[in-house]
C-alpha cells in the first residue's frame, strides 16, 4: 500500500496539529515554573543583600572590638 498526496498532507497536519498543542503545553508550564520560581529567587537575592550587610556590619564591629569584648572606660 503506498500514500498517496492526500494521505502525507494529513499525516503533515496532524503533526502540525500535535505540534501547536506541544508548543502551547510548553509555554503554560514555563510560565507556571517562572510564577513558582520568581518569589524564591526574589526572596534568595534579598537574603544575600541582608548577609552582606551583616557581613560589613561584623567587620566593623570587629574593628571597634578588636579583643572580642568592649573596653572598659575608666
Amino acid at each position: 500500500m503506498t500514500l498517496t498526496k492526500n494521505d502525507l498532507n494529513q499525516i503533515k497536519n496532524l503533526l502540525d496539529d500535535q505540534e501547536m498543542r506541544f508548543e502551547t503545553k510548553i509555554f503554560e508550564v514555563k510560565s507556571e515554573f517562572f510564577e513558582k520560581i520568581d518569589p524564591i529567587l526574589k526572596e534568595v537575592t534579598t537574603a544575600r543583600d541582608e548577609r552582606t550587610l551583616v557581613e560589613n556590619r561584623l567587620e566593623k564591629l570587629e574593628e571597634i572590638h578588636q579583643a572580642g569584648e568592649h573596653a572598659l572606660t575608666s
